[in-house]
C-alpha cells in the first residue's frame, strides 16, 4: 500500500513526518491533530503547514511505534480527512500547537482590554460620580460577566471529558454563581485577574519565543546558486534538491551533496571531531555543518528544505514550548489541591457559621487559584526569556529546573573546552647555522627563530588555511615583515612551495615533503614526530632549498574562560567533571592538568561516548554532557542534560542536545547552572505568597472579616505579587566569585 507520508525522523517516543498528498490546507492539518490526540498513549502533536509535516510525541510504554504507524496509514488519507467547522477546529492557544504565525498575545489582550474598559467604567460611575450599578444577574454588568465566564466552563467541560481535573470550570462557576446572587462586581474582579494574568503570561512567552527568533536568525545566512554559468546569492531556504551550490572559502556547508567541480579542504570536526582538514574533489560528498577551509567547490544539492538547521531547531523549540516542568506539573497539583480544599472549606463554613454569606465569600476565596497556577509557570517562562537574552536556547521548561540540580558534568574537547582554531604552539629549529634562517643581509639581525618566521610568513602571505592563518600570527606578534615571494603554488591537502630571493622554500605535511624528494627519516625527526602525534597534535615541516631545517607544532586554542568556567562548576556544587574526547592520551592529559580536571576518556570513539554517559548515570544522579559534534550526539541524547556549542557545533549535536549556547560562550554553562537554581527558588517563593494568602483568606472569610469584594481585592494582591516576583527573572544577572562572567 502506497504511504501518503514520509518518515523524517522516528526516535523512541518521537516521531516526525512529512504529509505527501497535495492540495491541503491549514485545516486540514488541524483536523488530523485532532484525530490523531484521541489515540490513547499520545502527549501533544504539533503540525506545521508550511512544511507540510507533523512531529508527534509519545508514551513509548502505552503506544508502540508500529501501532503508531499503522493508525498513521489508515488515517492519512484524503477522502477521511474533511476540513472541519469551525465548531470542530481547536481555537483553544492551550491545545493547538503554536505556529510561527500565531500571536499569543493579540486574544488575550483582547479580553483583558474588554474586561479593563468594563472595570473602568464601572469605577467611574460607582466612585468618581456616586452612581450605583446593578449587580443583578439579568443587569449589564451581570450578562457581561456571565458571557466572560462561559468559555471557562466551556474549557473546564472539555478538560472534564478527557478525565482531567481544571481550574476553569471551577472559576466560570463561581463567577456565574457570583452574579446570580447579585455580586456581579465581584465576578467582574475575578474575570479581569484572570484575564491579567493570561495577557502577562502570554506577553512572557511570546517575548521569549521573540528572543528565541532573534537567536535563530542569527545562525540562518545567505549562499550563492549557480544560475545560468552566474552565481546568484540566495537564502538557504530557498535552495531546491538539485540546485547548484557555489561554496567558498570560510562559508559554512548548507546542504548535503556531491561536489561536481572544484577541491578544497574540509573542516569536518563537527562531525568527526577530528582537528585536520580534508581535502575533496568531484565525486566526494559534503554535509552540512562542515566547513570550507580552503578552496572553492561546486555542490550538486541533495537535501535541502526542512532538513535545514533553522527549519530542525524551530520545529524543535516550538515542540518544547509545551515541554512543562516538573514543578509546573507541582503547581498544576497544589492548584487543584486548593480548589478541592476550597470545596470542603465552603461547606463547611456553612455548615459550622450557618452564614450563606461567609460561604459564598470563602468560595471567592478558593475559586481562583490563578496565582498558584502562575507560580511556576510564568518563572520558568521568565527564565528561559533570560536565558535567550544570553543566547542560550532552552527547549523546554523541565531542562531548565534539572540543569541546577546536575551533580556531574562532562566535557568534549574540540570545539568545546578548546576553539576549532589551531595555534602555533612549538618550533624546533634543526640548523645551528644562521644562514639556514637569514635570506637577506636586513634578516641577520633577527634570532633564528624569528628568522624561520619570516621565511614562513613571506611563502604563506596569501594562505588562508587555518594553520597558514596560525604560522602567519606568530610572525606578527613578533613584528616581523614578509619579504616577497617570486613565486608560489599550493598543493591542496599537502602543503605550500614557494620561491623567495632565489631561495626554495617549502612547508607542509610529509607527503609533500616525499613529494620533493626532501629526506624526513632522522631519528631526531622521527622521535618528535612520534611525540607530537602521541600529543594529539598536528606537525608541519619547513625545507630550504631540498634540506629539511625546522618542525612546527600546532594544538588548539584552550577557550580563554575554559579554566575559570570549570573551577566556576565546582564551587557551585558540580564536584564531579569529566573530559571525554576522541583524541589521544597525552593530549587529554595535559589539557586536564591545565584545566584542574580529575578523571577523562581518552580516545573515545562517537558510539561509546553515549556508554560512558550511561555509566556515569550509575554513580551520579543527574550528568550534563557538553559537546559540539556529531560524535557527541549519542552521549549528548543519553544525557540527562544535554548542552551544545550552537556557532560552530554540528546541526545534529543541537538537535540532540537539551540546551544549546548560541554564541559558543562556555560561562553560559554556569549562568544557566545559577539560573537554573534561582528560577526553583522563585517558584518556591511564589507558591508561599499565593498559597499563604489564599488560606489566610480563608480563614478571614470564615470569620466574617473578609467581604466578597475584599476577597476579589485580595486575588489581585496575591496574583500581582507572584507575577512582579516572576518577571524578576527576566533581568537576572548572575554574579560570580571573581564578577567576570556572565554579568
Amino acid at each position: 500500500m502506497k504511504k501518503n507520508y514520509i518518515i523524517k525522523h522516528n526516535i523512541q517516543g518521537r516521531l516526525r513526518i512529512k504529509i505527501t498528498l497535495k492540495k491541503l490546507e491549514a485545516d486540514w492539518f488541524k483536523n488530523f491533530e485532532t484525530k490523531l490526540s484521541t489515540l490513547s498513549g499520545i502527549y501533544f502533536v504539533r503540525s506545521n503547514f508550511a512544511c507540510q509535516s507533523v512531529v508527534i510525541t509519545y508514551d513509548k510504554q502505552v503506544l508502540l511505534a508500529q501501532q503508531l504507524l499503522d493508525f498513521l496509514d489508515a488515517t492519512i488519507k484524503p477522502k477521511t480527512l474533511l476540513i472541519p467547522s469551525m465548531r470542530e477546529a481547536c481555537s483553544s492557544c492551550k491545545t493547538c500547537n503554536i505556529s510561527a504565525d500565531e500571536n499569543l498575545v493579540r486574544p488575550a489582550l483582547i479580553r483583558f482590554s474588554i474586561l479593563s474598559a468594563v472595570t473602568g467604567t464601572v469605577f467611574v460611575r460607582n466612585t468618581l460620580m456616586g452612581l450605583a450599578v446593578s449587580q443583578a444577574f439579568f443587569s449589564p454588568l451581570g450578562l457581561i460577566t456571565t458571557a466572560f465566564s462561559l468559555p471557562l466552563i466551556y474549557q473546564g467541560y472539555k478538560s472534564f471529558k478527557k478525565k482531567k481535573f481544571g481550574l476553569d470550570a471551577f472559576l466560570g462557576t463561581g463567577c456565574i454563581v457570583s452574579a446570580v446572587t447579585g455580586q456581579a462586581l465581584t465576578a467582574l474582579e475575578i474575570l479581569w485577574i484572570n484575564a491579567g494574568a493570561d495577557l502577562l503570561q502570554a506577553w512572557i512567552t511570546e517575548r521569549s519565543r521573540k528572543s528565541i527568533a532573534n537567536i535563530l536568525n542569527q545562525t540562518t545566512h545567505h549562499t550563492f546558486k549557480l544560475v545560468e554559468g552566474v552565481e546568484v546569492e540566495v537564502k538557504t531556504d530557498d535552495l531546491k534538491k538539485g540546485d547548484i551550490v557555489v561554496l567558498h572559502t570560510g562559508e559554512k556547508v548548507c546542504i548535503d551533496g556531491e561536489i561536481i567541480d572544484g577541491n578544497a579542504l574540509l573542516d569536518e570536526s563537527p562531525i568527526t571531531g577530528r582537528t585536520d582538514y580534508i581535502p575533496k574533489t568531484i565525486g566526494d560528498k559534503v554535509l552540512a555543518g562542515t566547513f570550507i577551509r580552503h578552496g572553492v567547490i561546486y555542490v550538486c544539492a541533495d537535501k535541502v528544505g526542512d532538513e535545514t538547521y533553522l527549519s530542525r531547531i524551530l520545529c524543535l523549540v516550538e515542540d518544547n514550548l509545551k515541554n512543562k516542568a516538573p514543578i509546573e506539573q507541582l503547581a498544576d497539583k497544589l492548584a487543584k489541591n486548593l480548589v478541592r480544599l476550597g470545596l470542603i472549606a465552603t461547606g463547611a463554613t456553612f455548615i459550622l457559621t450557618q452564614s450563606l454569606w461567609r460561604a459564598f465569600t470563602v468560595m471567592l476565596v478558593m475559586a481562583c487559584p490563578c496565582a498558584t497556577v502562575l507560580a511556576a509557570s510564568t518563572a520558568v517562562s521568565a527564565g528561559m526569556n533570560a536565558a535567550a537574552k544570553k543566547k542560550i536556547l532552552i527547549k523546554g521548561g523541565k531542562y531548565l529546573e534539572t540543569v541546577g540540580s546536575a551533580d556531574c558534568v562532562c566535557f568534549d574537547k574540540t570545539g568545546t573546552l578548546t576553539t576549532t582554531e589551531p595555534e602555533l604552539v612549538d618550533i624546533k629549529l634543526l640548523k645551528n647555522d644562521g644562514t639556514y634562517y637569514h635570506l637577506s643581509e636586513e634578516s641577520q639581525s633577527l634570532s633564528f627563530e624569528q628568522g624561520l618566521l619570516q621565511i614562513i610568513y613571506s611563502a604563506e602571505t596569501h594562505n588562508h588555511h587555518p594553520l597558514a592563518v596560525a604560522m602567519n600570527k606568530r610572525a606578527k606578534e613578533n613584528n616581523i615583515i614578509p619579504i616577497a615571494h617570486t613565486c608560489c603554488e599550493y598543493f591542496l591537502g599537502m602543503g605550500v612551495s614557494a620561491t623567495i630571493l632565489g631561495n626554495e622554500i617549502i612547508i607542509g605535511n610529509a607527503k609533500i615533503m616525499e613529494q620533493h624528494a626532501i629526506d624526513i627519516t632522522a631519528q631526531e625527526v622521527s622521535d618528535y614526530e612520534q611525540k607530537v602525534k602521541d600529543s594529539g597534535q598536528t606537525m608541519l615541516f619547513v625545507a630550504k632549498d631540498k634540506e629539511l631545517i625546522a618542525l612546527l607544532t600546532f594544538d588548539n586554542i584552550i577557550r580563554p574562560e575554559a579554566k575559570e568556567v570549570v573551577q566556576m562548576l565546582k564551587n557551585s556544587g558540580l564536584k564531579n567533571i569529566y573530559l571525554i574526547t576522541g583524541d589521544e592520551y597525552y593530549s587529554a592529559q595535559k589539557l586536564c592538568d591545565t584545566l584542574g580536571i580529575k578523571t577523562f576518556y581518552s580516545s573515545v570513539m562517537p558510539e561509546d561516548k553515549g556508554n560512558i554517559v550511561k555509566e556515569l548515570q550509575e554513580k551520579h544522579s543527574s550528568v550534563i554532557m557538553i559537546g559540539d559534534g556529531i560524535n557527541d550526539a549519542m552521549a549528548l541524547a543519553h544525557a540527562n542534560i544535554g548542552i551544545a556549542m550552537g556557532d560552530g557545533g554540528s546541526e545534529v549535536a543541537v538537535e540532540a542536545a537539551d540546551i544549546t549556547l548560541v554564541d559558543d560562550k562556555l560561562d553560559g554553562i554556569v549562568y544557566v547552572h545559577a539560573l537554573s537554581k534561582q528560577t526553583v527558588k522563585v517558584v518556591y517563593q511564589n507558591f508561599w505568597i499565593a498559597t499563604g494568602s489564599n488560606i489566610a483568606g480563608l480563614f478571614l472569610a470564615a470569620f466574617g472579616i473578609l467581604s466578597p469584594v475584599t476577597a476579589g481585592l485580595l486575588h489581585i494582591a496575591h496574583t500581582v505579587g507572584v507575577l512582579a516576583n516572576s518577571t524578576r527573572l527576566v533581568y537576572y544577572e548572575h554574579k560570580n566569585d571573581n564578577n567576570k562572567l556572565t554579568k
